[in-house]
């Protein structure tokens, strides 16, 4: 237990020390590897039967960390910090050999590993106690520290309930308002006067991340109880789900029909910009659909072999139809963006089709033979796409795009590219000084925006703690750019 306690202590610490008042960078990295690395050996310490493998989940783990100091990106940086802390809970989850499943008992596992730790605070301390050795108290100091507590607990219900009853009748009698509303108000203009210091700030955010560091420490080192009995289901009718595949391929061969002559062959005179403007979205949620009736499919499939067979078909044909889908949904985007400009919605729709495209090869292999595992394969293709999006720094290749199609029709949205990107982007933003000036004005105001960050960046004080490298390459390639084109100027 005492390495417990020190590890909630100095983590809790550590981590106010990294991350209050800076932003993240390098700090991410600095926090989320010693802590890793010290709930693997609480763990290993107190289980001697773990599943290894887990241990592999480390590796997304440190480099989705490592994003914050090489690149700049909000987006990212925003939904990483909830996708970390997700795949430390599924490696600890993994290392107590809980069987990973794609449904909504995963999502209860993990809130309960997330929140549990709330419950698990005062018993924690109880065992926290006996590190000090403390000797037993006499009959009157227990019977003082009882008295202690009742009269705190009587405070603690008294006082808020007094405050509620009194600003209630101030409220529904005016004399008694008038009485008592004064006292009200100064309490109330008291508690809107009240600043914390900062030392004050840091001391309650240490002693809130010790409670909770405490409290989750303490619960994944216990007795984990892990209830891994498959059950068993019952021989369910598979008609309803036969219908529905059956119902659903004759849809989808009509709709493929059309798209392959409208959208393909072009046998149609609609502005196809316009035509593909609503539709990339539908047809994403469609093909997601799709996968899980296909799963929900092979898991009703009956042991008779001919019941088999239909439904193998059916659910291959879906495949294919889901694979047509995609095809039209990615061509519909292509077209889109091809007509307004590159953002970072439309290329993280690429993405995400792309993602459901490779799923359906371990697709196909588990309607033909379900020894694959499947939770586990569509996990990998998740986690290793998500990783290579994370590493492909989506504003830079969000503005070359936008600046090449400048350089090429002299169109482009230079305020989106000043509004939702940042520093990533500075390397390919600097090109259109560089380019004739097809529309009037944009030189001058990629300038302006250009001197703007770099006044931004150059007064922003950046320590280990915060260290970001885009920023500073985005700094250096500005100054460079600037000089060869007369400095600073006043505006």
């Amino acid at each position: 237990m005492t390495d417990i306690f020190l590890g909630a202590i100095i983590f809790a610490i550590w981590s106010v020390s990294l991350f209050y008042g800076k932003a993240i960078g390098l700090s991410m990295l600095l926090y989320i590897v010693p802590i890793t690395l010290f709930i693997l050996h609480i763990i290993e310490k107190r289980n001697n039967d773990i599943n290894k493998n887990a241990k592999f989940l480390m590796i997304p783990i440190v480099l989705l960390s490592s994003t914050y100091f090489i690149y700049n990106n909000l987006f990212f940086n925003g939904l990483n910090t909830l996708i970390i802390p997700t795949l430390i809970v599924l490696m600890i989850l993994g290392l107590f050999k809980e069987k990973f499943e794609i449904n909504l008992n995963i999502f209860a596992k993990l809130f309960k590993v997330f929140f549990k730790p709330f419950d698990n605070i005062g018993e924690a301390l109880k065992k926290s106690r006996k590190i000090f050795n403390q000797k037993e108290n006499t009959n009157i100091d227990l019977e003082k520290r009882k008295n202690v507590k009742r009269v705190i607990k009587a405070l603690i219900i008294t006082i808020p309930v007094v405050f509620v009853i009194v600003c209630l009748l101030s409220s529904a009698d005016q004399i008694f308002g008038n009485v008592f509303g004064n006292i009200i108000d100064n309490i109330f203009e008291l508690i809107r006067g009240i600043q914390f210091s900062t030392v004050t700030e840091i001391t309650i955010l240490i002693i809130f991340a010790f409670f909770y560091l405490l409290g989750f420490f303490y619960y994944i080192s216990s007795k984990y109880e892990i209830d891994n009995k498959e059950k068993i289901d019952k021989k369910k009718d598979s008609f309803t789900i036969k219908m529905i595949l059956g119902a659903l391929n004759v849809i989808y061969l009509i709709f493929c029909y059309i798209q392959i002559k409208s959208l393909f062959m072009r046998q149609t005179n609609l502005n196809y910009a316009e035509y593909a403007r609503q539709g990339f979205f539908q047809l994403m949620i469609v093909s997601l659909i799709n996968l899980y009736t296909i799963l929900l499919a092979k898991k009703r499939e009956m042991q008779d072999e001919t019941k088999n067979k239909y439904i193998k078909i059916m659910s291959l044909a879906m495949v294919i139809f889901t694979f047509i889908i995609l095809i039209s949904a990615a061509y519909r985007m292509y077209l889109y963006e091809s007509a307004y400009g590159y953002t970072f919605l439309r290329l993280l729709v690429y993405c995400i089709l792309f993602t459901e495209a490779v799923m359906l090869i371990p697709t196909i292999l588990y309607i033909i033979n379900k020894k694959i595992n499947l939770p586990i394969v569509y996990f990998s293709i998740v986690i290793s796409v998500y990783i290579c999006m994370n590493f492909a720094n989506f504003e830079n290749i969000i503005a070359k795009r936008n600046v090449d199609r400048y350089l090429q029709t002299g169109k482009i949205d230079l305020l989106y590219l000043e509004m939702d990107t940042g520093t990533d982007a500075i390397k390919q933003i600097v090109r259109i000084l560089d380019a004739n000036e097809n529309e009037v004005g944009i030189k001058p105001e990629t300038r302006r925006y250009l001197q703007e960050m770099y006044l931004d960046l150059e007064s922003e004080e950046m320590d280990i703690r915060d260290f970001n490298l885009s920023k500073i390459l985005a700094k250096k390639k500005i100054s460079e750019r600037l000089e060869e084109i007369g400095g600073l100027m006043d505006y």
